[in-house]
């Protein structure tokens, strides 16, 4: 039996040995210069014994609390040319399906290509349990790339420890020269140890909920906009649901009576949340709904939603606040033009603080602007509701009389995501803030004024 181990082990060196020498990633295994080759831009990932699939260390990231803000780790970067195959594997295991392992591609430039926000390539790390798994996927380097990394990343506002070692990059030369990845940005502390000091304020200001994209899933709302509506109407809490209208062309019953009857409870105001929340195609760029279409192109998402806003649900839509999905701003002049000459807006949920063209328009008199503080919001990161955050920004902001706070419930699930949303609820209910629809604060406005 010793003998069987000691030719097993020799194997697995033998075997080592060889994807190592034709392997560019330096330290893939964590038993090199970690530092140097591997960035760490958050404040829980570690190389560390319990880690290790072979040899002496591995990579652990994640968290065992809720973390708004993910764990993001990068490797050196390698040379590519646009069109190149090659493939990664690595060994990885936890309990979690919290995690994947993403391809960055760079330019000459050190730019990501296609933008901060350009989809990558990923590997999800999806087999839980005890044992360690393999895993493998193959990129393809895209027009303009000159450089890949990896990047591996437990998902914003998920909890869990994943662990990993042993990568392979193979497809490329094995003498190709990598270089070190960028120092990371100073990462936000995950957590507040202090309560934040909260300024004294003239009153409690005004809060208006501004959750998005609510629309016909299967014939039905989707469950979670239910929960949200049953817990705003037992809260006694006022909110702004925002509904994408093309659904409403082939509204089933109980998705329509859904929609009548939480506007008649009195608790929730619905308001126009675009058409399709698509994007469009602008010299290669994908643009959102509202940005660079034409007038008529503008003014035709707005009629038909609004006259099926009349016809399905008795009534037209007062607010507005346009979708975010593509690249570049969320709407323009010409969005402006046609608030204006749409006879029955009267709020606009400023996707943004309040600038030149929105000041221009409210000084018209017929439409009221509620713009945006950005650091004030239920969600740090799309999706992903943060306490910490939303606490620092409400304290920097003692001044300011109402804050429009955004959030996606769709996304938040039962778990720990809700859990932070309704966290967040509960301070402001202990600060005695007034919560009330768009509508009703644009008639408060203007009652004062």
């Amino acid at each position: 039996m010793k003998w069987m181990n000691l030719a097993i082990a020799v194997g697995m060196l033998a075997a080592v040995t060889a994807w190592a020498a034709e392997n560019p990633l330096p330290s893939p295994g964590f038993e090199g210069e970690n530092a140097t080759w591997w960035s760490i831009g958050d404040d829980s990932s570690q190389f560390i014994a319990e880690a290790a699939h072979t040899g002496k260390l591995g990579l652990r990231i994640g968290s065992l609390a809720y973390n708004p803000l993910g764990a993001s780790v990068s490797s050196a970067r390698l040379p590519v040319t646009a069109g190149q195959e090659f493939t990664v594997s690595f060994w990885a295991k936890g309990k979690a399906s919290c995690c994947g392992v993403y391809l960055w591609f760079f330019n000459a430039a050190g730019k990501a290509v296609g933008g901060a926000n350009a989809k990558q390539q990923m590997c999800g790390v999806n087999k839980k349990g005890e044992s360690w798994n393999e895993y493998s996927f193959t990129g393809k380097t895209p027009e303009g790339a000159t450089q890949v990394g990896l990047w591996l990343h437990s998902f914003s506002g998920s909890n869990g420890l994943i662990d990993f070692d042993d990568f392979v990059i193979s497809g490329l030369p094995a003498d190709a020269t990598a270089t070190p990845p960028p120092p990371p940005r100073k990462a936000r502390a995950k957590a507040v140890e202090k309560p934040v000091t909260l300024p004294a304020r003239k009153a409690p200001p005004v809060i208006i909920i501004k959750l998005d994209d609510v629309k016909q899933v299967r014939g039905d709302v989707h469950a979670q906009w239910k929960k949200m509506a049953d817990f705003f109407k037992e809260r006694k809490l006022k909110a702004g649901f925002g509904v994408v209208c093309q659904t409403l062309e082939d509204a089933q019953p109980k998705y329509v009576q859904w929609l009548k009857d939480t506007r008649d409870a009195g608790w929730v105001e619905f308001w126009f949340h675009g058409w399709d929340h698509g994007t469009h195609t602008v010299n290669g760029a994908a643009l959102k709904e509202f940005n660079q279409r034409t007038y008529a192109e503008q003014k035709e998402r707005f009629d038909k939603s609004q006259k099926l806003a009349r016809e399905k649900l008795g009534f037209a839509f007062t607010t507005f606040g346009p979708p975010g999905g593509g690249t570049g701003a969320s709407c323009d002049d010409i969005t402006c033009r046609v608030m204006q000459d749409d006879p029955d807006m009267k709020a606009w949920l400023y996707p943004q603080p309040l600038d030149e063209a929105g000041k221009k328009l409210e000084a018209a008199g017929k439409v009221v602007i509620l713009d945006r503080v950005w650091d004030v919001n239920l969600e740090g990161a799309v999706g992903v509701p943060d306490f910490n955050k939303f606490m620092q920004g409400y304290a920097a902001h003692p001044e300011r009389d109402y804050f429009v706070l955004q959030g996606h419930p769709a996304m938040w699930g039962d778990g720990a995501r809700f859990a932070e949303f309704v966290k967040i609820i509960d301070f402001l209910v202990a600060q005695k803030v007034a919560f009330l629809t768009p509508a009703e604060f644009v008639a408060q406005k203007q009652k004062r004024n």
